[in-house]
């Protein structure tokens, strides 16, 4: 054995250094089973070895109230769940899956969709997306393609928690969250742009009435909390129309499994000697 392949053999086995994405999803159920979330899961297991062990899934149960089993899968990930009965607290989720991600580089979805392994290896290639976050076109059966999700992104963990994630103050109703997330993080900068097409999702074909949930869609509580969002940033500008609630509720880590691949990196031995070119580039973009 070389000697990069013995520093990888003598990492914790809960080492993470080698994840190039973090995929967040989340998800309530109050009917049948949570077969919605494991079939996603199980259809991943099936990807490419050299894909898997360099991306973690992250899922968050948002407080389902039925009871499950999560089975053992040979997949990075970490199942998280909410303790706090709050509803519609998707925003919360995401924070929460968002915290715990171990790359920089965030794909965050909600479980009606998925992504081909074409796809993620390509997010897991891509160089930071700094303060871009981007949006992917969906896929039909057909191979044509159309828009991509409201609230589906690729960005830049820091960028998402500089600008303390989704507002919770949201939460508890439905809507508006996603909006007012696009809208504030491009006040501060960010910009939002389409990732070409052969980096692509698709819609999945869910059975809403056994493995979803049944919460009432109604905007008439957070229209207003939203309006008077706008309104503190027209008025006050900079960093205002941001409640800073953040983590608002209680959870507990429910299992996790790090694939044990040995797989050295890159040698990259002049990486380290050049941190003065570094610091001079990031001196002089100042």
């Amino acid at each position: 054995m070389d000697a990069s392949a013995e520093l990888i053999r003598q990492r914790h086995a809960g080492d993470k250094s080698h994840i190039d994405l973090s995929y967040i999803t989340h998800f309530y159920c109050n009917q049948e089973s949570i077969d919605s979330v494991l079939s996603l899961l199980k259809k991943y297991e099936t990807y490419p070895d050299g894909l898997l062990d360099r991306v973690e899934f992250i899922i968050v149960d948002d407080g389902s109230p039925i009871a499950y089993d999560i089975p053992e899968l040979n997949i990075n990930f970490t199942w998280l769940r909410i303790t706090t009965d709050i509803q519609w607290n998707q925003g919360g989720a995401r924070n929460l899956g968002v915290t715990y991600a171990k790359s920089d580089k965030i794909l965050i979805s909600d479980l009606d969709h998925a992504f081909p392994a074409a796809t993620l290896t390509s997010l897991a290639n891509m160089a930071n997306p700094g303060r871009r976050f981007y949006k992917l076109c969906r896929k039909r059966a057909d191979g044509t393609y159309y828009k991509g999700h409201a609230n589906l992104f690729f960005m830049s963990r820091a960028r998402f928690l500089r600008f303390y994630g989704y507002d919770e103050e949201y939460c508890g109703h439905y809507g508006a969250e996603d909006y007012r997330f696009v809208k504030y993080q491009k006040y501060q900068g960010s910009q939002q742009r389409y990732m070409p097409k052969d980096i692509w999702c698709y819609e999945r074909s869910l059975d809403r009435a056994k493995t979803y949930h049944s919460l009432e869609r109604d905007l008439s509580v957070n229209t207003p909390v939203d309006l008077r969002k706008k309104q503190e940033c027209d008025t006050f500008g900079k960093e205002f129309g941001h409640s800073r609630l953040f983590l608002n509720f209680n959870w507990v880590k429910v299992k996790s499994h790090c694939r044990q691949s040995i797989t050295a990196p890159k040698i990259r031995k002049y990486w380290r000697p050049l941190w003065w070119w570094r610091w001079l580039c990031a001196y002089a973009a100042r």
